[in-house]
């Protein structure tokens, strides 16, 4: 039998507390959100059978 264990110090919720995070810091910049709509208008998926996909970029 194997036993796997983790450690016991939550780091993700100490950084929380040591510097909170503001909406603001974490929003895409205008022409990072311009680059992927442009993909997404470009990018098409087609079934052409049963569990069977065409990947498509219309460009």
């Amino acid at each position: 039998m194997q036993k796997t264990t983790t450690s016991l110090i939550k780091t993700d919720l100490n950084a929380k507390k040591l510097s909170p995070l503001d909406s603001q810091t974490m929003q895409p910049s205008d022409d990072t959100l311009h680059r992927i709509l442009q993909f997404a208008a470009t990018y098409r998926v087609q079934q052409v059978a049963k569990n069977q996909f065409v990947e498509m970029f219309l460009n």
